[in-house]
């Protein structure tokens, strides 16, 4: 049996991906190694850029019937108090708001969607190789209930996370920021946080973010900089010093009163990665494979939505897929370029240390929340929002 396209991966990347193909009319084949996926600390706050991509793609009410949240506000805390609540149906230029959902159940409710569409879906199937060069059709090796089968595409197509194999095998370069912050997170049940939006609270050097879910569960995240040391918050062992952590940046009490973690707790950098150009002799990345946007700035479904939608019209508007595949690198380095840039200097501006930094701050961030023209918008509209030297001024309190 041939196909045109073989994903690597059936969560949000993969199984969209295959969505949009399978309905162009393309035969896809689609290798999920979990029979059953299983909660683990990822982003469950889709921001409004991704979720105006995620409308694009037909996903929204699909997702919304499949049990996410739209929480319409933004909340920003510094020390406790409230200091900005954005409705961002009225400040996004596409009048979208959060998407929350947790994050197996986007999973299996996007990956039945694939199958339904006509997609080939394999669970439980264990990729071992992929082989690729110049001339001559990608090829996979992978296992699948005691079976080995070795399968070539037009298409291969990596979207097996932050650390892809498949980027290893078809040897992609990697690169890497510096290790600068550390995100915990776990999911929390019984608490009172509201769930009319997302609420990100500055504390003393560390901040948290909580992303309502519904029905009194959030995903809640503690995130501090963990170059200076790490606090080693993963394991059940950890949930009370996490939850106590998380309210010494002033969020209330009543939060926490009857709060219990029902999922695992762990803790990761939140270093970039990302492949420039990400796509050669017919073996393409998208999501976290081609670039993992550090997490405790949110924008990674959003990014990985982008990637999808951008892949899929190339290779949907050509039968030169060579050609297609580097008009995706090449959209893909510039929209995840001028993110980086966006988040590298928002990280510059909250979390450099000393007294210079503290009076930058205590410059900028007033004049952010009051009047943000000009200054990036990371949750609005990611990297088209201003990012050229202009915004790079402002956030660095040049201006």
């Amino acid at each position: 049996m041939s196909f045109d396209v073989i994903t690597v991966g059936g969560g949000l990347a993969g199984s969209t991906l295959a969505t949009e193909l399978a309905r162009a009319g393309y035969k896809v084949l689609v290798l999920e190694r979990e029979t059953h996926f299983k909660d683990r600390v990822r982003g469950e706050n889709m921001l409004p850029w991704g979720v105006a991509a995620a409308r694009r793609l037909g996903l929204v009410d699909y997702l919304l019937a499949s049990g996410a949240h739209q929480p319409p506000y933004w909340i920003t805390y510094i020390g406790g108090n409230p200091v900005a609540s954005r409705d961002l149906q009225a400040t996004t230029p596409h009048g979208e708001v959060s998407l929350n959902i947790y994050h197996p159940s986007l999973q299996e409710a996007l990956l039945r969607r694939a199958s339904v569409q006509g997609v080939e879906v394999k669970r439980g199937a264990k990729v071992l190789s992929v082989d690729a060069g110049p001339d001559r059709l990608p090829n996979i090796t992978f296992e699948n209930e005691g079976n080995r089968q070795t399968l070539s595409a037009r298409v291969i197509v990596g979207a097996d996370g932050r650390a892809s194999q498949v980027r290893g095998w078809c040897g992609f370069e990697i690169q890497r920021n510096p290790d600068l912050l550390t995100i915990a997170g776990t999911l929390l049940a019984g608490t009172d946080v509201p769930d009319g939006a997302v609420h990100l609270a500055f504390g003393v050097g560390c901040a948290t973010l909580w992303a309502p879910l519904g029905g009194r569960r959030a995903r809640a995240y503690y995130v501090y900089p963990g170059v200076a040391g790490r606090r080693g918050l993963s394991g059940k062992d950890k949930t009370q010093e996490f939850m106590r952590l998380c309210q010494s940046t002033g969020v209330p009490e009543s939060w926490f009163a009857g709060a219990e973690s029902i999922g695992p707790l762990a803790e990761f950098d939140g270093a970039d990665r990302w492949v420039e150009s990400p796509a050669r002799n017919g073996v393409v990345l998208i999501g976290d494979a081609a670039a993992s946007s550090d997490p405790s700035w949110g924008c990674g479904l959003a990014l990985t939505l982008l990637d999808v939608e951008h892949l899929a019209k190339a290779l949907c508007a050509s039968d030169d897929w060579n050609a297609a595949l580097g008009r995706y690198a090449a959209e893909h380095d510039e929209y995840y370029s001028a993110l980086h840039r966006i988040l590298g200097w928002m990280t510059e501006l909250t979390w450099t240390a000393g007294p210079e930094a503290d009076e930058r701050r205590g410059r900028v961030f007033p004049r952010m929340l009051s009047d943000p023209r000009g200054f990036p918008d990371s949750v609005g509209l990611g990297p088209f929002g201003p990012n050229d030297d202009e915004a790079r001024r402002l956030v660095m309190g040049l201006d």
